[in-house]
């Protein structure tokens, strides 16, 4: 379990958009794909979740929620990843 819990670290992409995040807030969603991420069930809007704010930050990562979810998902194809707006 430990091992599992200490690769999500690996699986995490970061976009800076404009000067990157200034502020402290952020906003979580969670987005679902199924045949293992071939087709998306759910559209996680980046720049909706950034609101007006031109220079914000975009982290997608597979983190330890989605590997909680990871065996209940996988009967079915899906699988998913955590996508965070840092404004």
């Amino acid at each position: 379990m430990a091992a599992a819990l200490s690769t999500g670290g690996c699986a995490t992409h970061h976009h800076s958009i404009g000067l990157g995040a200034t502020g402290t807030g952020a906003q979580v969603e969670r987005q679902f794909y199924l045949l293992f991420g071939f087709i998306a069930v759910n559209e996680v809007d980046a720049q909706r979740m950034a609101g007006d704010l031109t220079s914000y930050t975009i982290e997608t990562r597979y983190g330890v929620l989605d590997i909680l979810l990871a065996p209940f998902l996988l009967p079915l194809t899906a699988t998913s990843r955590t996508v965070i707006v840092r404004t």
